[in-house]
């Protein structure tokens, strides 16, 4: 069976009544893919970066990643309408 497992960036430093002020970088993102990777029995076959919406449901584990992030990229979706979004790393995988 085939599977993802998404890895966004946390929020390392809270501004005061629950703002994100830092954040892990994109780097460290991907040290978190690979530590899964060697860690885990499943097998990866893709690694791919994704652009995910800055509330998302949470991640495969609620582990790695963060429902409200500071480190957005805003994204036009309509005519003046923007959302803010984040880079994360996404990992296919067969169990």
């Amino acid at each position: 069976m085939i599977k993802c497992k998404d890895f966004a960036p946390r929020i390392t430093e809270q501004k005061p009544f629950g703002g994100a002020s830092k954040y892990e970088s994109f780097s460290e993102v991907v040290s978190a893919v690979n530590q899964w990777i060697e860690n885990t029995t499943t097998q990866a076959i893709n690694v791919e970066t994704v652009v995910l919406p800055d509330r998302i449901g949470g991640t495969s584990d609620d582990v790695h990643g963060v429902t409200v992030s500071n480190g957005f990229h805003p994204v036009m979706i309509g005519q003046g309408i923007t959302i803010n979004c984040f880079q994360c790393g996404r990992v296919w995988y067969r169990e």
